[in-house]
């Protein structure tokens, strides 16, 4: 039976299509990422990979016919950071360095070097095609990786993308787990280290129906409706999609996207409201809240591909944008606490950052150079809040972040499906006092390190 079965396995394998090594058709434009053109090598088209990078992509379908393709990487991480760094899984996600810690001989705790290795951003996917259904192409992707579902359960496998796909000749509808819209699959940064440009470039996968009307050749209307689950919001209760769900509004989306031969451009409006509590106060004092808080992103990016080099640029100006690994969160507003008198939370406002990054990359085939840089600061909201709720912010004492700033020079050296990475990767954060407007005062410059070596062996 065993023989049976993998005989025709390998049979079946033998015979499905696979495509030739092309850029996709302007109908899969908005959700099926076109090759990364930091290098001339093939890459894959539906799983993008951290160093910036995707799996070759699936031919469409002819009518009634079905395929398959096995995508993913081995990948193995070596770091080595100057000091200690609040990060994700196990620092395999640096996000920036920790503030200053100081003993009772004022000596700073978190002055230690880190070294880590990690293969736990491998990956494997699925990628199909099938008959067509309502006279559209149909294709779609199931991955998963090994990253973990939290800090808790590093090495476990977690849902990456889940994602269906109709495409007629001027739409496409999708549905399903993908990236959200502010992550642009054709302008991101290509760095080597698996944090993927983050905390200046937004990153974030969500359930989520998209729709995108092709209004002509180059130019194209991303329309959706977001939910969240893989990264989700900050709050009260630390992260949880509970917030939005409460708040029975989904996450809107609007973009424009030009996109040509060797440019694409774009911009996008984003809309999220949370609703924080159900409830505020206790015992005698326990009332139902209804309080909400909305917030919105404006983002537009750039990509010019030219003979020797290729260009992107990407600024974002927004609020509450921890959902997608960036600073910032919310504050509330009301009542503090008053002796065994807890604070009544009455209303709130999000806080607000500006975040802009740019990178230049060589399209060579064989030996890629680059060098990415990003900045980002905290422009705050009103004074006199009581409580904060997000990702360094605050409103009193040390720990606020005022800005933070990157730079990161990386050479790839490429051989058939092998990949060998090096970055240099420089992070200040500016910590200091927060103040009751979420703000930050008398800003220490933090640095951290970070000397990153990979090896990728992608199928």
């Amino acid at each position: 039976m065993k023989r049976n079965f993998f005989l025709t396995l390998t049979c079946a394998s033998m015979l499905l299509p696979i495509a030739a090594q092309s850029q996709p058709l302007a109908s899969s434009v908005s959700t099926t990422a076109t090759p990364s053109l930091s290098s001339a090598t093939s890459v894959n088209q539906t799983s993008i990979a951290s160093s910036g990078r995707f799996a070759e992509p699936v031919k469409a379908a002819e009518s009634g016919a079905i395929t398959v393709k096995l995508t993913g990487f081995v990948r193995n991480d070596f770091s080595y950071d100057t000091r200690q760094t609040v990060n994700l899984r196990e620092a395999s996600v640096d996000l920036y360095p920790k503030d200053k810690q100081l003993d009772v001989n004022g000596q700073d705790i978190n002055a230690v070097t880190n070294f880590n290795m990690l293969a736990i951003n491998s990956r494997l996917g699925v990628a199909f095609t099938g008959p067509d259904a309502f006279g559209a192409k149909t294709s779609g992707l199931l991955e998963m990786e090994w990253f973990g579902p939290s800090d808790a359960a590093v090495g476990g496998v977690r849902l990456r993308h889940a994602w269906a796909k109709l495409d007629w000749p001027k739409r496409q509808l999708a549905f399903g787990q993908f990236w959200h819209p502010l992550f642009v699959t054709e302008v991101f940064p290509g760095v080597v280290n698996f944090n993927t440009g983050i905390p200046f470039q937004p990153f974030n996968r969500s359930p989520q129906i998209r729709l995108t009307e092709h209004l002509g050749k180059d130019v194209h209307l991303i329309l959706a409706a977001i939910a969240q689950r893989d990264f989700t919001s900050i709050g009260v209760n630390a992260g949880s999609s509970e917030y939005m769900r409460n708040s029975a509004v989904p996450n809107l989306h609007a973009q424009l996207q030009v996109k040509k031969e060797r440019v694409v451009a774009g911009l996008a409006f984003d809309y999220k409201l949370l609703r924080p509590r159900l409830s505020t106060g206790s015992g005698t004092t326990l009332l139902v809240s209804d309080a909400t808080v909305g917030s919105t992103a404006l983002m537009a990016y750039l990509k010019v591909v030219g003979r020797a080099t290729t260009f992107k640029v990407e600024a974002v100006k927004g609020s509450n944008m921890t959902d997608h690994v960036m600073l910032g969160g919310f504050l509330a507003y009301g009542t503090p606490a008053v002796g065994t008198t807890p604070a009544v939370e009455m209303s709130y406002k999000p806080t607000g950052i500006t975040s802009v990054w740019a990178e230049l990359v060589g399209n060579g085939k064989t030996v890629v150079p680059a060098i990415f840089v990003g900045y980002c600061t905290n422009t705050g909201n009103d004074p006199n809040a009581i409580a904060a709720y997000g990702r360094g912010i605050g409103i009193g004492g040390r720990g606020g972040i005022s800005d933070l700033f990157r730079v990161s020079p990386r050479l790839e050296v490429i051989s058939g499906k092998f990949r060998l990475g090096t970055e240099l990767e420089l992070t200040k954060a500016g910590i200091g006092t927060s103040t009751t407007d979420g703000k930050v005062i008398s800003a220490d410059q933090i640095t951290n390190t970070r000397l990153l070596f990979t090896t990728t062996y992608s199928f």
